[in-house]
């Protein structure tokens, strides 16, 4: 299995791959991942935070995404915003923090779910979702191609986007498709 190194942004909310974020950069460290990643054309890492977590790697969990940049720009106090895209998964297999505090990690990719064509039965669950991107114009404008006839694009969506626990999360991002993620989605908004 190869090992990569990249540096890691975590976050207490977390990205899928095909999914958008924007971010708020502010720390010296971060501003620094910035400049090497868009100066060397790669990306880096997207990781969550649990605060109820003293695992291996501290409160960083172990799953997390690897995304590019896709857009920069100035916020209104000044400070730098970009926008990324959740390319591919990857598990940590270690971590070092450089002497500016920002983390970087040996990963491995893990294989992204793989795309499924949504079924009447799950039609339901893209029209929800079809739904918060009328209600919330930040989020929509994220996305200008949303797949939702994929249930499996919809249900990372749903999984960025609904309040599970990290732990809930970690379990749900170790399938290797989106039948269990479906299911909970279905738990959670029975038709």
């Amino acid at each position: 299995m190869q090992s990569t190194q990249i540096a890691l942004f975590p976050l207490p909310s977390h990205i899928l791959p095909n999914g958008r974020l924007p971010l708020r950069i502010i720390e010296a460290r971060y501003i620094r991942m910035i400049k090497e990643s868009a100066k060397a054309m790669t990306g880096f890492g997207i990781v969550m935070i649990d605060p109820n977590q003293d695992g291996p790697f501290g409160q960083i969990s172990p799953i997390g995404t690897f995304v590019k940049i896709i857009d920069f720009y100035t916020l209104d106090d000044g400070f730098l915003g970009i926008n990324v895209e959740g390319i591919k998964r990857f598990i940590i297999d270690d971590i070092k923090t450089e002497p500016d505090g920002l983390k970087t990690a040996n990963v491995h990719y893990i294989t992204n779910w793989p795309d499924q064509e949504i079924t009447p039965k799950e039609y339901y669950l893209a029209d929800k979702l079809a739904e918060i991107y009328v209600q919330h114009a930040d989020i929509n404008q994220l996305h200008s191609l949303k797949e939702m006839e994929n249930i499996s694009w919809v249900s990372q969506r749903w999984l960025e986007l609904l309040p599970l626990s990290v732990t809930e999360k970690q379990l749900l991002l170790q399938q290797a498709d989106c039948n269990s993620t479906v299911a909970i989605l279905k738990e959670l908004m029975p038709t």
